[in-house]
């Protein structure tokens, strides 16, 4: 078994597209319609992301009150880069990068849609 994707309902998908493209530097690979609706992947050689339009009244999940998937973690070189210019970018860290284990610095930020996503960089 190897992992292929992982899917997102995002309320406004475009809004989507663009922090994954702009925050996380992920590239637009494929976008395809099934069943009249638009599918978008983003990502790299490493790691896929699907973004479906959500539907209008679909209730946004929150990971902090729910059980099930909580969050995604991805690994990048250059954390406080990656962190000065996300706020920059207004986009929402939770916090500043702090080593909870001696080998790695880590943060958290959250996309358009509550997904929590851990940032993580491994450090000698």
């Amino acid at each position: 078994m190897k992992w292929y994707h992982l899917g997102i309902k995002a309320k406004d998908s475009e809004a989507s597209i663009r922090f994954y493209r702009d925050i996380l530097g992920l590239h637009i690979i494929d976008t395809v319609e099934i069943w009249g609706k638009k599918f978008t992947f983003v990502g790299n050689d490493t790691i896929q992301i699907e973004i479906e339009q959500a539907n209008p009244g679909d209730a946004q999940a929150d990971p902090s009150s729910m059980t099930g998937l909580n969050h995604f973690s991805v690994v990048v070189d250059d954390i406080h880069g990656l962190v000065k210019e996300a706020r920059v970018k207004s986009a929402n860290v939770l916090m500043d990068p702090f080593n909870p284990r001696p080998d790695r610095l880590t943060t958290f930020i959250k996309d358009p849609d509550g997904v929590l996503i851990q940032v993580i960089q491994y450090v000698k």
